[in-house]
Parts: C-alpha cells; structure tokens; sequence
C-alpha cells in the first residue's frame, strides 16, 4: 500500500469524481483509475462503487477514508512547516467562509492574495454550514460570531456594524417606526442560522441594550435574500451595512431606528489549535483584515 494512493483516494472521494482528480493532477482518468485498482487489490478489498453517475464508498472504503484523510492533513501540516523556512511562500490553504462574507469581499480578497502569492493555492468552500475544521480537514474559517470551541483559536479581523432599513416605498406606505415598539406592527425579516431564526433583535432602549421580539412571513439563512426581499418592499429588515452601504448611498433604502441600533457582530480568522500558522497562512489573515478595513473605511 502506497502513501500517495492513499491520498490519491482521499482527493476522488472529496471530489467525486475520477476526471476532476485527473485534472488536478495532470494526469489520464486511466491512471487514476489504475491507481485505486492498485490501492483495493493490495487491500483484498473494494474501496469504491462505481456507477457511469457517482461514485461511493464501500464500509471497508469510508473506514480507509476517514484514516487517509487524517494522513493527508499530517503530510500537508509536514510541507507547510518545512516551506515555512523559506522565504518562498507556497503551499496549499482549505478554509471555509458564510455566505455572506464570500458575497462581500473575502473571494475578492483571496483572489487578490493568489495574484501576490502565486506559489499559494487556496481552496474556497463558500457555505453557512459550521464545519468541523479538524475533523475536515481545514486550515482556517471566517465565521461572524465568535464560537466557544476550545479546539480552535480566534483571531478578530473586524466589527461589522448592522442597521435596521426598509425601502422608501415601504414607509410611505406602512408608516416609519419612530420607536422600536413600533416595529412589532411591521413585517420583519428574520435572518435563520443554523435552523435558528433570529425573532428577537437587539436594541437600545433607555440606553440598554434589550431584545425586542418582532415578527415577520419572511426568514432565510442568506443575508442577500432578506436584501432582495427588503428591496421587494416586503418588509423591515436588520442588515450588515456594508451588505447595504449602496442602496443607501442610492436612497434605494432607508436607515430607520438609528439611535436604537447597537449591534456589532465581530468577523473571525479561526483555525485549529494543533495546526498552528504558518507563514502563508498569516499572511493570508492579515491581508484579509487589511481587505476588510479598507471596506470599513469606505462607509464609515
């Protein structure tokens, strides 16, 4: 059993398909193939089912596969502690990002990073999902909320700063709350995470921050929906500003409520505590807070 067939199997497992891995790597689908031929025959054991649609693990393959892929971080760990001695900055980054952070500016961001670095590949999985950088084999996460996870180590890049705001047409027509009780006769659109809706909104009254319950017809996971929806004239909504700093400046939409509003949530670099940075990856974080304040600087 060869090392690099394991990880071989690892990369056509994550990318479900022979041809993307032959891609990748510059190699014929024939080859690949040939090499999980090899792996499986020096197992006595079948890895994979193979259809002409998908493929899939069988109980002896997923047991390899959780095994390989626990080895194919130790050897990337091994490569990026070794180039971390150089003063050429290469290597491989896996992160993850939400949704709305992605939208915003980080893939922009990282795209700008991989023209400064080109020997640096990033790999980009845009998703709300929480995933489990150890577990998946991640490198770093940028998350808008600071979790308790002692596994991982945080490192704050930013506050964003949210305000509430409805179309024009929307408060011509329904009336412009002046105080938050006001916002309980309103349709609001509620922001899901983690199948968890968001019915209660922080704000400051009588100069203490309190968690008024609102209600609404709308709720999605994805912060560009509630946009669109608010745009719609659907209802009032609780926005990062810088999602909507545009339709401001445009008078698409209104700010309301703005002595009440104090929420701020903090943007994360997080990674694992067992994969401690290295150089590329330091350097990637602090060239997203730096992407980021520039941002900042521009509505402030």
């Amino acid at each position: 059993m060869k090392a690099d067939d394991l990880i071989l199997l690892v990369q056509v497992v994550d990318e479900g398909s022979f041809s993307k891995v032959a891609d990748k790597l510059s190699l014929t689908n024939s080859v690949v193939s040939k090499r999980i031929a090899r792996l499986e025959e020096s197992l006595n054991t079948q890895l994979l089912y193979r259809t002409t649609r998908k493929l899939s693990l069988t109980d002896a393959g997923k047991t390899l596969y959780d095994k390989a892929k626990i080895a194919k971080s130790a050897f990337q760990e091994a490569e990026n502690a070794i180039t971390s001695y150089s003063d050429e900055i290469k290597g491989n980054i896996r992160m993850t990002v939400p949704v709305v952070s992605a939208d915003l500016i980080l893939s922009q961001s990282i795209a700008e990073f991989c023209k400064i670095y080109p020997g640096v590949s990033v790999e980009l999985n845009v998703t709300n999902r929480l995933v489990d950088l150890i577990e998946e084999g991640y490198d770093l996460a940028i998350r808008t909320a600071k979790l308790e996870d002692s596994s991982l180590v945080a490192r704050r890049l930013i506050d964003s700063q949210w305000i509430i705001c409805a179309t024009p047409s929307y408060l011509k027509k329904l009336g412009t709350p002046s105080v938050p009780e006001h916002l309980q006769s309103h349709q609001c659109l509620l922001y899901t995470f983690e199948n968890k809706s968001n019915e209660v909104w922080p704000l400051l009254i009588d100069d203490v921050e309190q968690l008024l319950p609102v209600n609404g017809h709308f709720r999605s996971n994805n912060l560009n929906a509630i946009k669109q929806a608010t745009l719609s004239n659907l209802g009032i909504a609780y926005l990062p500003l810088a999602l909507v700093f545009e339709e401001l400046n445009d008078n698409s939409l209104t700010q309301i409520l703005s002595p009440f509003t104090h929420k701020k949530m903090g943007m994360y670099a997080m990674y694992p505590k067992v994969r401690q940075p290295d150089k590329k990856l330091k350097l990637l974080v602090s060239h997203l807070r730096e992407s980021l304040q520039q941002k900042k600087a521009h509505y402030d």
